[in-house]
């Protein structure tokens, strides 16, 4: 049976949308349902709608919420967002349905750094994206080179699992983040990425701001998805600083041959065992939440 795509563009003002529009009809036929999530002027609105594709009017701010309000409209079997600024190359949506219904993922994010476009991107921009989706990567236990992407394509059943969870300041992030919290499988495909066409990004004021809240909020959640690891770093933390000090005391023993350092032991004998009660705590929780995901997912 063919696939069913629901594909959905949040945008204000975006001049790029309609070329968008036309480019994504004659790609993909009746078999794609365009949604439109719009926070423009009244003027703006009209001429979407014109377009003759689904178009709603976006309640809360931000992107997250966006698309999230778009998804929990489409009716496709596979779906699909991408920023309506013109930059992301849209057969990266096409790669993403194959590698999708390849099962080779439930989650496909598009990687900009695959084919990045000079002067698409600013370098501070470059570093801070490829730092965050390292973070991302290390913590979820993935290899994702671009979190913070503006194209995606995942199964419904993965979206259904986080469709009542409320969106939180992380771009496309917050959808990596929860599915992967969820047990589905993130994956990538090169896609290519060139410079705006016009205006300027409305994703947030500050990009730095923007990018330390997207590492909180992956650091944050990482508990929840891989307890293990931010436990067992913890401990291994604790029973460094513990051998350390307790290397300490016992050249200190030997140099005076008095063991006069009690408090500094009994410090590194906390220590150590604190960080092995860590990493037992990240053990016991890393078993529960494996088992609570199959149970979740039947």
């Amino acid at each position: 049976m063919t696939s069913k795509i629901s594909i959905v563009i949040p945008t204000i003002e975006e001049k790029a949308l309609f070329d968008i529009i036309k480019r994504l009809k004659k790609m993909f036929g009746r078999d794609v349902e365009i949604i439109v999530v719009d926070k423009s002027s009244e003027r703006y609105y009209k001429k979407v709608k014109a377009t003759g594709v689904k178009v709603i009017r976006q309640r809360d701010s931000g992107v997250e919420n966006a698309i999230m309000e778009g998804l929990r409209a489409a009716t496709g079997n596979i779906l699909a967002s991408i920023d309506a600024d013109g930059t992301h190359n849209m057969e990266g949506i096409k790669e993403g349905i194959e590698k999708i219904e390849s099962k080779e993922a439930d989650l496909v994010l598009g990687n900009r750094f695959g084919s990045l476009t000079k002067g698409a991107m600013s370098p501070h921009i470059i570093f801070g994206n490829k730092a965050i989706s390292k973070i991302y990567s290390q913590f979820y236990g993935v290899n994702i080179h671009d979190v913070l992407t503006g194209l995606f394509v995942m199964t419904r059943e993965s979206f259904e699992s986080i469709r009542n969870v409320k969106p939180y300041r992380a771009g496309i992030a917050f959808f990596a983040i929860e599915v992967a919290k969820k047990g589905y499988s993130v994956g990538e495909v090169p896609i290519a990425y060139y410079p705006r066409s016009s205006g300027e990004s409305k994703l947030a004021r500050s990009k730095v701001a923007y990018g330390i809240n997207v590492t909180s909020h992956i650091i944050r959640f990482a508990r929840d998805y891989n307890p293990l690891l931010i436990f067992g770093l913890l401990g291994v933390i604790l029973i460094v600083a513990g051998g350390i000090l307790g290397i300490y005391v016992i050249l200190n023993f030997l140099q005076t041959g008095a063991f006069t350092l009690i408090g500094r032991s009994l410090i590194s004998f906390m220590l150590i065992i604190a960080g092995l009660l860590s990493i037992m705590a990240g053990f016991i929780l890393d078993l529960l939440l494996e088992v609570a995901r199959k149970l979740e997912k039947g």
